[in-house]
């Protein structure tokens, strides 16, 4: 296995969208320490990856789909005509024509990630309870037992899901997309697609009985935001601004997802009311500099 084993899960051209220099090289973000929590500006190599993510054993033989990804996912989308049209913002230029090239970047952009990983650990050990709250079907209690005696069958399962967008085909025809572009600057994370609540609609597919409704949210610049749901939306696509409340609202879900997710380990965001949002999130401001602000989460947080 002769590929790099430092593994970005948050790819690099999307991370330039947030540069805060002319070369995008550097972006501000907020890095867990610990208790602490510091703002400042680091460099897009530097954060996002995390070691032999994307490698799994068959049998005693270590498998990389690192390249995989890069080839089969990565470089189309980067090199796609809706990449160039948000890279250069233009985003009110995206129209429907854009739809599954947006479609495939927030499926994959959401598989990819540590907290995705550990979200279906978590549902392996709930489907192992009779009295999980979760409707498993039979299939799916099956499957998850099969990952909690095998882990490296889950870490397969999340290299599949990481490196191919097969999985994603069925749920796209239906699918509705919107393009929210904001008047003040919007944040996101190191786990960069939010699964927030959304407003209740027959249309929308939702995979367990009782379940609430939700959509996906990813921050393509700071200034411009995608929402996608599943179901039966009739090739649904939308462009326009959003209200400042709406933008805020979102904005405070990343914050509360940097505080409460041990795997989202960065919140990108420039400065401006963060202490705020940050005492929000039961963090409270230790340091405050022109170039570094240090928090400390509260103990009784």
């Amino acid at each position: 296995m002769n590929e790099p084993r430092d593994h970005h899960y948050v790819p690099q051209f999307f991370l330039r969208n947030f540069a805060t220099d002319p070369e995008k090289r550097k972006i501000t973000t907020v890095a867990k320490n610990g208790e602490f929590a510091v703002w400042a500006e680091r460099s897009i190599e530097s954060l996002g990856f995390e070691r032999d993510l994307y490698v799994f054993m068959q049998g005693k033989i270590p498998v990389s789909v690192e390249s995989r990804i890069n080839s089969r996912i990565e470089t189309p989308i980067s090199r796609s005509d809706t990449w160039a049209k948000i890279a250069s913002g233009r985003t009110e230029a995206l129209d429907r024509s854009d739809k599954a090239i947006l479609y495939a970047l927030i499926r994959h952009l959401e598989a990819r990630t540590p907290h995705y990983h550990a979200t279906n650990m978590e549902l392996a050990k709930f489907a192992a309870s009779p009295a999980s709250p979760i409707p498993f079907s039979d299939q799916e209690r099956i499957q998850y037992s099969e990952m909690r005696s095998a882990p490296e069958l889950a870490k397969e399962f999340f290299t599949y899901m990481a490196s191919s967008l097969e999985w994603t085909e069925q749920n796209f025809r239906g699918s509705g997309i919107m393009i929210m572009r904001s008047k003040i600057r919007l944040r996101s994370s190191s786990t960069p697609v939010l699964v927030i609540p959304a407003p209740s609609d027959p249309r929308l597919w939702l995979p367990f009985p009782g379940m609430t409704p939700f959509q996906y949210i990813l921050t393509l610049t700071p200034t411009t935001m995608v929402s996608l749901v599943l179901g039966d939306f009739d090739d649904a696509f939308a462009n326009f601004e959003a209200e400042p409340n709406v933008s805020r609202g979102i904005s405070r879900y990343f914050v509360g997802q940097f505080g409460h997710s041990s795997s989202t380990r960065h919140l990108i965001t420039d400065r401006d009311g963060l202490s705020e949002e940050m005492a929000w999130a039961h963090f409270q401001t230790l340091k405050d500099s022109p170039r570094k602000i240090v928090f400390r989460r509260n103990s009784t947080a």
